[in-house]
């Protein structure tokens, strides 16, 4: 008879727990931090920061919306920062550009490129609003890669071409979003140094 003894425990176990129950869970607070280090609470008001647009100072067209894109959620969720829409809202502001985007060869195969590196470097400066004072400014590298496709044959080439212009798409993307991540990391930096409420403090 001890051998049915561990199951009627867990059928009663079963049974005691009401269906339907669940544990659920809020997160509050300015998001984690990336690196998995714990997050710190700072004291007074947040750090309300408004994002324009990038400049671009590429042939990439229309990049320079998508970096943005990538800045503002990434700060919204893993900067330390609170990201409002309007500048009349932010205490600080945060303008920037592409400087260059290069895509250089890695690795070669009977003297053909066989898989490349997706540079991005993207340059940031955040100034007080009301002052125009500059607090903080970083430059950063996103790198994303992708492999080469080649075709044997002569009709499918210009297939192959597009299809690596999609890799290569995709690498960029991949880049940017690299970069916004490095910054967001770098300005929690600068906001656990208090660089920012030095200037609340004046």
């Amino acid at each position: 008879m001890n051998r049915f003894v561990p199951v009627l425990v867990v059928v009663s176990i079963v049974l005691i727990v009401p269906p339907g129950c669940g544990y659920q869970f809020s997160v509050e607070g300015p998001g984690p931090r990336i690196g998995g280090a714990s997050v710190s609470e700072q004291e007074g008001p947040p750090v309300r920061l408004v994002i324009r647009d990038l400049r671009n100072n590429t042939f990439q067209g229309n990049l320079e919306f998508a970096l943005t894109g990538y800045l503002r959620e990434q700060f919204a969720v893993s900067s330390g920062a609170q990201v409002v829409a309007e500048d009349a809202q932010a205490e600080y502001v945060m303008t920037g550009e592409i400087v260059s985007v290069t895509v250089p060869s890695l690795t070669f195969s009977s003297g053909q490129t066989r898989e490349r590196r997706v540079n991005v470097v993207v340059r940031v400066t955040v100034a007080h609003r009301q002052t125009g004072e500059s607090l903080w400014t970083e430059t950063t590298t996103g790198t994303g890669e992708f492999f080469v496709n080649r075709a044997p044959e002569v009709e499918a080439r210009q297939d192959q071409i597009q299809f690596n212009r999609v890799l290569q798409d995709r690498a960029l993307e991949q880049a940017g979003q690299a970069a916004a991540e490095t910054l967001a990391a770098a300005f929690w930096a600068a906001r656990d140094q208090g660089v920012f409420s030095q200037v609340r403090a004046r």
